[in-house]
């Protein structure tokens, strides 16, 4: 069998959100069809892949300037189709081989409909309604992310599978953590070391992240933690601007710290020495940043909506994330009830033990071959 994989989003080790996905499940599939006397894969992409050379497993440039999906690779399938196609995100290309298995992560555009242009909604929704309709399998990371698809979509659920994403353990030496406190410039502007207190949140500084009200429940905790800050850690992204609003009208500049992207040195050393990591999102597909938090044995407070207490399972301590005094009474409770958060660091750090990326390939590898 010829499986052909869709390679545009193959990102690196760093690499965040599909593109992560993308770089591990890619390599997986990669190494696990080398070892097959059977099948073999072709990796369609847009540039040279950082992919080393393996038994069964070619590459093949598609230069097209635009519409590489809808265009470049609608053509290579109507040229020369695979056996089977796999998409690890949203987009299929018009042109489809006799199977086809694609990812959809997630759709947060149709809860969220406000944070996304009129065009990005409309491309999200037309892209995905084009996917439950021609994909011969859908894989999902989480089983809300199922439930979502038969409800806005109207799609059998036997067409969908999920499949978990895996999770990489991240380490840091004190050494490590010494030269990013020492050596950062961040860390020297915003005077971060390594007995500051302070809540902690990582991802992109958007309206579904839920931040403004994260900031509000922090401004009730500030009153009486005056000691705390509250560091939120990435990229803006749409929604950002209300935030730094918020900051400023509640007078909270000199103890909200925006750094901007950090690199994943700083990222490990700010989870390593956080009091907790807050992460009360509106809608995730999957929430790996849970999974990071339980790494560096953190307590997590997160919201009890769409995957995400399917992720954290007990191991977290859930709020309403739409009312801010009940996200400050969790921020309270996980500060001040050392028992209660010792508790969920253990079955957080047993919750772990349930994502790896060795099986999300191997279930990923069956639906390609089935």
């Amino acid at each position: 069998m010829l499986i052909g994989i869709d390679s545009s989003r193959y990102g690196n080790e760093l690499a965040t959100g599909v593109e992560h996905y993308s770089y591990k499940i890619i390599n997986g599939l990669a190494d696990e069809i080398s070892k097959s006397k059977e099948d073999k894969a072709v990796l369609y992409s847009k540039k040279r892949l950082a992919l080393s050379k393996k038994k069964n497993v070619s590459t093949k440039l598609i230069k097209t300037k635009r519409l590489w999906t809808l265009w470049g690779l609608s053509r290579e399938m109507k040229k020369t189709p695979p056996d089977v196609l796999f998409v690890p995100s949203h987009v299929l290309p018009l042109t489809l081989p006799k199977k086809s298995v694609i990812m959809i992560h997630d759709v947060a555009f149709k809860y969220l409909k406000k944070s996304y242009s009129w065009f990005q909604y409309r491309y999200l929704d037309w892209s995905t309604r084009f996917a439950v309709k021609h994909a011969t399998t859908i894989i999902v990371p989480s089983a809300s992310t199922k439930d979502d698809i038969m409800h806005f979509y109207k799609c059998t659920g036997k067409k969908i599978k999920v499949v978990h994403h895996g999770f990489d353990p991240l380490d840091i030496s004190e050494k490590e953590v010494s030269d990013v406190f020492s050596k950062s410039e961040i860390f020297k502007y915003f005077e971060i070391k390594k007995d500051s207190k302070y809540i902690f949140f990582v991802g992109r500084l958007e309206n579904k992240k839920n931040l403004v009200r994260l900031v509000e429940a922090f401004y009730e905790f500030s009153r009486v933690h005056d000691d705390y800050r509250l560091i939120l850690a990435g990229s803006r992204g749409v929604g950002a601007d209300r935030i730094v609003k918020m900051v400023n009208k509640l007078r909270l500049a000199d103890k909200v710290i925006m750094p901007g992207y950090i690199t994943d040195s700083e990222k490990a050393a700010l989870y390593k020495y956080c009091t907790v990591f807050a992460f009360p999102s509106l809608y995730e597909g999957f929430g790996f940043p849970i999974l990071e938090a339980f790494n560096f044995k953190k307590p997590v407070l997160t919201s009890h909506v769409s995957c995400l207490p399917e992720v954290a399972g007990e191991a977290a301590h859930y709020v309403d994330p739409y009312d801010p005094e009940n996200i400050a009474m969790g921020l309270e409770k996980l500060v001040n009830d050392i028992n209660y958060s010792d508790r969920l660091v253990k079955l957080g750090n047993e919750r772990l033990q349930l994502f790896n990326w060795e099986k999300a390939v191997k279930q990923t590898y069956k639906n390609l071959t089935l």
